[in-house]
């Protein structure tokens, strides 16, 4: 199959990038649509971010055609809505207020009033505008979207918006920032506003609103989740070649271990074509080293753990195949690694549940056979992870609640969630009903394999300050050297520790 010749030295001016690669993992940006429009979103982590989602964000990355999630773009927000406080400046917004007529109220609410969402831009923005105007048509109350721009801005705005007392009514909060929301009194409880509702959430993964709690008061429903990016996007083809037996069924990737995983890699790699993609991220080197029985920090986020030889581990694998086999491109986070897989110039790449978007099928066309795998389990007998959800939140200073917390309810419903990812649109919302629809089981590429991978997923892991967005790029800057070969692996982790150790020492944010 003849595809566009990319030598190893053009690789590093490629722009963009796979959505859900870095997450900005913990939010995962939204990926871009392949199909009809969804009605709602859920992202990244973070992803989709976006991914979101490189997206996708928090971080999972945003859409494989957009910036990922860490550096999302404002797509698209509504002017602020009559009643709503006008957003401080450097915050985008666009006219996409539903306009339509008022139809029933839903119970407890009242129709026509008019209210504010706030997002991080790029698809769920877009999302979050069609979502607007579908729930303006059922029920009279006309919502505004307002972008308070990528990650990790996103965080910083929300928080200056809160200090002028001008922030949405309805916020997007994923894990690695909403714990800071809501200890900062940001975010409004929502246990009173569920009891108040007899709302019921029996249909709710556990650990899922589990994750979005905060000294037991819960501050957010899970629009999305996933566990950490926790995806292999690989190309059959390729992989055949290579002696190792995959097929288009996601499932087939489900006893691929590491070490296959990176002698196939090392067989790909000839020429301008290369095996394997990595992403240096918290949430992926937390797949990785995770499965080794490694952590970045102790479970109660107090305490690095970066020097045991599980956590070496994982990063010795990377080392491996960046450095001794020379399997993965020279490593630039600036790598549009959306356009070497479609092109057949990357065999795998480390990515996500958006991974079934991004680059999707329509770049990848009938070039080659393609799916996304789960991460393979390592020596610890288990697959990394750290449970990352995109949340739906409400602004603590609102005198709009109950029609915000009307929106958030139509945002968690599973009929528009089933068709957000049948669309492309993100995450599948942490409801049983989302995660075990016959249609997501039938009709998407990897969903199977990932629903049992996101209901075992371990508890989001943090810093105890909550300080994550600055331990994530961290992350991203200190270990590039170790992959470009400056640095060996107990090099790179004695020059990371110290700054790491500065972002523990600083007081909860």
């Amino acid at each position: 199959m003849p595809t566009t010749v990319i030598s190893r030295r053009r690789l590093l001016t490629l722009a963009g990038g796979l959505a859900g690669a870095a997450a900005l993992a913990a939010c995962g940006g939204a990926a871009s649509p392949t199909a009809a429009p969804a009605a709602t979103s859920a992202p990244a982590p973070t992803s989709a971010p976006a991914a979101t989602s490189a997206p996708a964000a928090t971080s999972a990355p945003a859409a494989a055609t957009k910036p990922a999630a860490g550096a999302t773009t404002a797509a698209g927000a509504a002017s602020p809505a009559a009643s709503a406080a006008t957003p401080a400046a450097g915050a985008t917004t666009s006219a996409q207020a539903t306009t339509a007529p008022a139809a029933a109220a839903p119970a407890g609410g009242k129709p026509g009033q008019e209210f504010q969402v706030a997002t991080r831009g790029g698809m769920d923005g877009e999302i979050m505008e069609k979502t607007l105007a579908k729930f303006a048509q059922e029920t009279g109350n006309k919502g505004t979207h307002v972008s308070y721009g990528g990650e990790p801005e996103y965080w910083a705005k929300v928080q200056a918006q809160h200090t002028a007392k001008q922030v949405a009514d309805v916020v997007w909060a994923s894990t690695g920032g909403i714990y800071t929301f809501a200890n900062r009194g940001i975010l409004a409880e929502l246990d009173p506003l569920i009891l108040g509702d007899k709302y019921n959430i029996e249909d709710y993964v556990k650990s899922g609103l589990d994750s979005l709690k905060l000294n037991g008061k819960l501050y957010g429903m899970p629009w999305g989740g996933h566990p950490g990016n926790g995806g292999i996007l690989y190309n059959v083809d390729l992989l055949n070649k290579a002696g190792l037996n995959v097929t288009e069924d996601c499932a087939s990737f489900d006893n691929v271990t590491w070490d296959q995983l990176r002698d196939a890699a090392k067989k790909v790699t000839q020429g301008d074509t290369y095996g394997f993609l990595p992403d240096l991220s918290f949430l992926s080197i937390t797949n990785i080293a995770g499965s080794y029985g490694g952590e970045f920090l102790s479970p109660d986020g107090k305490t690095l753990t970066i020097e045991t030889p599980e956590f070496k581990r994982g990063l010795q694998l990377l080392y491996d195949m960046a450095v001794t086999d020379k399997s993965t491109p020279t490593y630039d986070p600036k790598l549009n690694s959306g356009e070497l897989f479609a092109t057949g110039k990357v065999a795998m790449v480390h990515t996500g549940y958006w991974g079934q978007f991004q680059p999707g099928p329509k770049a990848i066309a009938d070039k080659f056979k393609w799916n996304v795998g789960v991460t393979p389990k390592g020596p610890a007998g288990k697959r990394g992870s750290s449970l990352t959800i995109n949340g739906q939140t409400i602004w603590s200073g609102s005198q709009k609640k109950d029609v915000a917390w009307q929106f958030v309810k139509y945002l968690m419903e599973p009929a528009q969630n089933v068709e957000i990812v049948l669309s492309g649109g993100g995450r599948p919302a942490l409801r049983n009903s989302v995660l075990d629809n016959d249609r997501l089981m039938k009709e998407m590429r990897a969903h199977k394999c990932f629903v049992p991978f996101i209901k075992s997923a371990e508890p989001w892991k943090q810093p105890a300050n909550y300080r994550w967005a600055e331990f994530n790029t961290t992350v991203g800057q200190v270990f590039v050297n170790m992959l470009l070969g400056k640095e060996t692996v107990d090099q790179a982790i004695a020059n990371a520790k110290p700054k790491f150790q500065a972002i523990l020492d600083k007081p909860v944010a």
